[in-house]
Parts: structure tokens; sequence; C-alpha cells
């Protein structure tokens, strides 16, 4: 009989207790105090002891999950603002970009005339030529006299048409620029998340003031993220 009173008390005590939880009127006991007790009361007791430690840790979880994601700043302005002002502090870096272009312009006069003397000695080296081939094939005193006036015609057709060629001085002249050009990059970047409310933002891998070349640009590391919540 004494037993069952006991048991009928510890029970409605763990009731009581639990119930209090639930409705917020009592204050939350320590893991321990309800571990020691209810320990000593069979299943009931562990089950009651299972439910307060889970939702212990329920509301640590959430809380810590609300605390991680809440907004950093009232209004989408501020956001934009801080955003902006961490970018100008992550400093720049410059990609330089090199361009060669080929394009012709007028000879010089001085340039013409030193292409008129280089065109007048090849053209007497030609003569020249001529004339020996035209003594090695006179076969008379007269036939060489007239190699002297360029009387004999020569078998090679190529060599007046060179002649033709070389007479033709150019008026132009192609020459090679490269061309440079720099752009400043920023070393942090922020993309905006309308529908989640959010900037996001990453940071390169890359040093203050470095110069990089468009293929060094391309293989960037990120360094870090950022969020800027609103």
């Amino acid at each position: 009989m004494t037993g069952q009173r006991h048991s009928a008390a510890d029970t409605g005590r763990r009731l009581l207790v639990f119930d209090g939880f639930r409705a917020g009127t009592v204050a939350r006991p320590s893991s321990l105090s309800v571990f020691a007790t209810v320990a000593g009361s069979g299943i009931l007791g562990l089950l009651i002891y299972a439910g307060i430690f889970y939702a212990n840790l329920s509301r640590t979880s959430a809380s810590k999950e609300a605390e991680t994601l809440r907004p950093i700043y009232p209004t989408q302005a501020q956001a934009e603002r801080e955003a902006k002002r961490w970018i100008q502090e992550g400093g720049t870096f410059t990609v330089t970009t090199r361009h060669r272009v080929r394009r012709s312009i007028p000879l010089t006069r001085q340039e013409r005339r030193k292409l008129e003397l280089l065109a007048d000695e090849k053209r007497r080296a030609q003569i020249e030529a001529d004339y020996e081939v035209c003594l090695d094939r006179a076969a008379t005193n007269l036939a060489k006299e007239l190699c002297s006036f360029q009387q004999i015609p020569r078998n090679d057709d190529a060599t007046a048409t060179a002649l033709g060629q070389d007479s033709d001085i150019p008026t132009t002249r192609v020459i090679e620029d490269v061309r440079v050009q720099t752009s400043e990059q920023k070393r942090r970047r922020c993309t905006p998340v309308t529908p989640y409310r959010r900037l996001n933002c990453i940071e390169f891998d890359v040093e203050r003031n470095a110069e990089l070349n468009p293929d060094q640009q391309d293989s960037l590391q990120i360094k870090g993220y950022r969020q800027f919540r609103y």
C-alpha cells in the first residue's frame, strides 16, 4: 500500500513538472536536475527527460540559426552603402592587354630616295650581268661590239620583267604598332540577390596594385566570401 502511494506521488510530481514546463509557468529546469528527479522512475521518467533535453537542444539550435541569418542592415540602401564601402577598402589591381596592329603609312622623301638608289644599283648589276652573258655568246667581234648596246635579244625573258619591276618604287610601307590597354579592377565584388534580400560578395586572392595580364586574371582564385543582408 505504501509502495503504491509513493508510485502515485512520484508520477504526479513528474506530470506536474512536465505540464508546467509545457505551459511555461515554471522555470525550465536544468538537464541534471531533471535527470536526478526522474532517473529512478523507470521508462516514463526517461521519456520525460529525453523530451526536455531535445526541446532545449532545439531551442538552442533555432536561436543560433536565427542569430546567424538575421538581417544585418535595416534597409537595402544601407546594405548597399556598406557593401560599396567594403569594396572600396579592398583596393584594386590592374589588367594590361597588348595588341599588335599592322598599318600602311606613306614613304617619306628620304625613304623613297633610298629605294630609288637601291633600284638603280640593282639595275646596273643586272645590266653588267647581261653584258657578260652577251660577250660569252658573241661569235664575232661585231657581235661583241653590239653587246655594248644590248642589241642581241636575251633568251631569258624574266630579265626584262625583273627590270620592269625594279623601276616600280613603292609609295607606302607597313609598320606594326603595339597598343597597350590597361583597366583597373576591384579586388572585391558584390552581386545583388534581391529575392533573398542580400548581396553576395567575393574577394579575389590577388595583391593590392598588382599588374596582371588577361590570362592571369582568368585564373584568379577566390580568397573569401561575405554577405550583406537586409
